[in-house]
């Protein structure tokens, strides 16, 4: 045959292609000579005799019995999909239920802390306006050509589909619209046909329900991409280490064209794949109208540059804490550049120290109260110690607790700077505290008393105004106490007899910078919290005052001019046998908190709050970023017209009579010791034996086996007597 003539012309301008053409030319021959004998090729071909009779009698026949069958099988297919529509309603309920993967932001929107959802995948829905403009316009020119014309189902895509099936003798293309899609990924079914007409069933439904940008934002936030990542938003991260909403032409053509099969197109494991599916979906795009062939060029010679792995290492120890305050995760109140900065200069001070010496630190804003900045720990990244925020862990805080107990005797007015108290040897129930220089100055004021941490001052101010009112003012101010806080602490809470954790001793100070006012910690910024009067203006300025560079310069900052010093406040701590060094202060604008040691408790010499941490508090508080706005004027004493008892020999507290200090015990018959139990001066007494509780129908003799024993009374105020002996 010369050339090819169609058996039954097609009316010109009509949309059929030359392929569709020779199928259905091909396709009535082949019937025409199975039905009608005698009609060969040269009576089909033959343009100018026309067709034969039977040809003709052929082609009635089968178009009218074709009408038949399409009008019948139209109204059974529309028949089964209103049955389906009835049986297999959409479940509007799983679009807004999808789970999310848990995210925390710093405050400026960057990432700190992804989680993948539930479900194991990740996403991160956003609307349609926070996608970029080609994202859309890509993922219908490769999926949906047709979506903003067609109710949900394409009845000219379900013809292609059809004639190049058969065309080709397999499955070659299918029909599934955008919302067709859309409803497989809501209820994915086997691919067979019952879940087809079920998904062309629920697309004609949600059609009339949303409208068509509704459908393609749900289909962006909850499209494959490869492996775990859900949504457009998610894989612009994933891959392009940005935002959907910056994507350029050629980053939204490459992730449009990953939906149809990700695991084959990644451009991470398979890169010319996706650059040759990127050049398929810019082709479309232009076949389209959706952007001009010198788009199509430009877009096609970007290079697909994909974002390394994000490292955040750096404030993981405040992003952990915000996703278990709030387990969908938010935005937090970090700023990343002081977090940088603090994190640079924890790094400078710990190369001066003793090797496997850790630290944390803590910035506070006090007039929003929110977290700043909080290094938990000098290397996050440690598979060991890296694994404690020690902004949150309870260690003994020295005598960083001190500012506070002094703020508790100044607030009944009976006690000011410049009173005068003793520093000398004192006995407390067999307990005989000494400083830290292990001297005595005798008589001094407060302030200096103060300034010179002295521990014995301390105590005798907390055993004056009792321990109910200090552990009062202490949780006022901010810091979380046991229940049993009297009992565990006694007076040993002037010298760190009590654990604090950073975090809230930072808080605590950041009350004195608030002339008294109370706030809980911030780290999410949308947390709401109610302040509180806790101590009044002028204890708090007082206690600024005495404690400020005014009156002495920060250790580390010698060598700088007394006019470069800028104002701030501060009070160091270091806890018995040197395990913790503390150094808590603010500059009227800031709070900063530091704690220098070991996580494992191991103690060093050099873990002193002047020595360790000190240095690094000063060092901050001088960088311009954390610099003050102004410093406060000086403030005036009160007149104090019943002044404190403070009497270094008073005698108080319980004593112990049974058993008597130091004695042995010899077990009767049974191997066992009865030991009477009894003390003088000790109402509400609690008893503890070896360091555990004794219960209270033993409290008043003991039966013991062999063995050393300590006993220990405490009574109602704090106070405490303890007693050693032995059982053989």
């Amino acid at each position: 045959m010369d050339r090819f003539v169609p058996i039954m012309p097609l009316p010109d301008g009509t949309r059929h292609s030359v392929r569709v053409r020779r199928f259905i030319t091909r396709f009535l021959r082949r019937r025409a000579r199975t039905i009608v004998p005698g009609v060969d090729e040269e009576t089909c071909a033959d343009a100018g005799s026309g067709p034969s009779r039977g040809l003709r009698r052929f082609l009635k026949t089968w178009l009218k019995r074709t009408a038949i069958a399409t009008v019948a099988g139209t109204v059974l297919l529309l028949a089964s999909i209103r049955f389906l529509q009835s049986r297999y309603p959409f479940p509007y309920d799983r679009l807004a239920q999808w789970p999310q993967s848990p995210r925390v932001e710093d405050r400026h929107g960057g990432t700190l802390l992804e989680l993948v959802g539930p479900d194991g995948q990740w996403r991160r829905p956003v609307p349609l306006s926070a996608m970029s403009p080609w994202i859309g316009p890509a993922t219908i020119a490769i999926e949906d050509e047709r979506f903003r014309e067609h109710p949900g189902v394409d009845p000219v895509s379900i013809g292609r589909a059809v004639v190049q099936n058969i065309e080709r003798g397999r499955t070659f293309s299918g029909a599934s619209t955008l919302t067709m899609q859309l409803c497989r990924m809501v209820d994915d079914r086997p691919r067979e046909w019952s879940a087809k007409l079920i998904e062309a069933g629920r697309a004609l439904e949600i059609e009339r329900r949303f409208s068509k940008d509704e459908l393609l934002e749900q289909y962006l936030n909850l499209a494959p991409y490869g492996g775990n990542v859900r949504g457009v938003e998610a894989a612009a991260r994933r891959y392009f280490g940005k935002s959907a909403a910056s994507l350029s032409l050629g980053e939204a053509a490459l992730l449009a064209g990953l939906p149809q099969s990700p695991s084959r197109y990644r451009p991470d494991r398979y890169p010319q794949r996706a650059e040759q599916r990127r050049r398929q979906v810019l082709r479309r795009m232009r076949e389209a109208g959706f952007i001009t062939g010198e788009q199509e060029q430009i877009a096609r010679l970007e290079p697909v540059t994909l974002a390394a792995g994000a490292t955040r290492d750096r404030m993981t120890h405040a992003a952990w804490q915000a996703l278990q305050q709030r387990p969908q995760g938010g935005r937090t109140s970090l700023d990343p550049a002081l977090q940088k900065l603090v994190e640079d200069r924890m790094a400078w001070r710990l190369a001066a120290l003793p090797p496997e010496t850790d630290a944390a630190v803590v910035v506070l804003d006090l007039e929003s109260s929110q977290i700043l900045a909080l290094a938990g720990s000098a290397d996050a990244a440690d598979p060991v110690d890296g694994q404690v925020n020690g902004a949150l862990a309870l260690r003994s805080p020295g005598s960083s607790l001190k500012p506070l107990l002094y703020a508790a005797a100044f607030e009944t007015r009976r006690l000011n700077g410049r009173s005068l108290v003793r520093d000398e040897p004192i006995e407390r129930a067999g307990w005989r505290p000494d400083n830290f220089d292990r001297e005595y100055r005798g008589e001094m004021t407060v302030a200096d008393a103060l300034r010179e941490s002295r521990n014995v001052p301390a105590i005798l101010v907390t055993e004056a105004i009792g321990l109910p009112q200090c552990l009062g003012v202490l949780e006022s101010a901010g810091l979380h106490l046991p229940s049993d806080a009297s009992r565990r602490g006694g007076l040993t809470l002037a010298v760190g007899g009590l654990e604090t954790t950073l975090l809230d001793l930072t808080a605590a100070y950041a009350t004195l910078g608030r002339d008294g006012l109370s706030q809980p910690p911030q780290l999410l910024l949308d947390e709401t919290h109610t302040r509180r009067r806790a101590l009044s203006a002028d204890t708090c300025r007082l206690l600024n005052d005495i404690l400020s560079t005014r009156h002495r310069i920060p250790h580390g900052l010698e060598r700088l001019p007394p006019d470069r010093i800028p104002w701030f406040m501060w009070k160091t701590g270091t806890s018995s046998g040197r395990r913790d060094a503390w150094a808590v202060g603010h500059n009227g604008r800031l709070a900063i908190g530091v704690w220098i040691g070991r996580f494992s408790g191991a103690g060093h010499v050099q873990y002193t709050g002047r020595d360790a941490a000190e240095p690094l508090l000063a060092d901050l508080f001088v960088q311009p970023a954390l610099a003050p706005s102004q410093s406060p004027a000086s403030p005036s004493d009160w007149v104090v017209r019943h002044p404190l008892p403070l009497n270094p020999d008073r005698s108080s507290g319980p004593r112990i009579k049974s058993p008597t200090a130091d004695a042995a015990y010899l077990c009767a018959d049974r191997e066992r010791a009865l030991i009477p139990i009894a003390a003088e001066q000790a109402p509400q007494a609690t008893w503890f034996l070896n360091r555990r509780p004794v219960p209270l129908a033993d409290q008043s003799s003991l039966e013991l086996g062999p063995g050393h024993y300590e006993l220990l009374c405490v009574d109602a105020t704090g106070r405490s007597s303890r007693v050693r002996f032995t059982v053989e």
